[in-house]
């Protein structure tokens, strides 16, 4: 029986020792816990600007285009009135 009361007595200590480092780790997991909150926002908001600058390139495109179309315009008609339009030298 001494063994085993011996045993407790080491199991206490040891209990004792080591409250600290296990308070201690609780508040090192609530603060990564907390980072990993705060990287998922910042994931999402990432994946929110990759598809909203996916968007404009598209956009861009499409403008590009669209003002190409009507410079070549403006330069096929611009000597058949009488007020000519003035190239532009992009």
């Amino acid at each position: 029986m001494a063994d085993m009361e011996l045993l407790k007595a080491i199991e206490e200590m040891m209990g004792q020792k080591l409250d600290p480092i296990n308070q201690r780790l609780d508040g090192i997991d609530r603060r990564l816990d907390g980072v990993d909150r705060r990287l998922d926002r910042v994931e999402k908001e990432l994946c929110e600007v990759k598809e909203d600058l996916s968007e404009v390139k598209e956009g861009l495109s499409e403008v590009r285009t669209s003002v190409n179309t009507l410079l070549e315009w403006a330069d096929e008609v611009g000597g058949t009135i009488a007020f000519p339009i003035p190239k532009m030298n992009l």
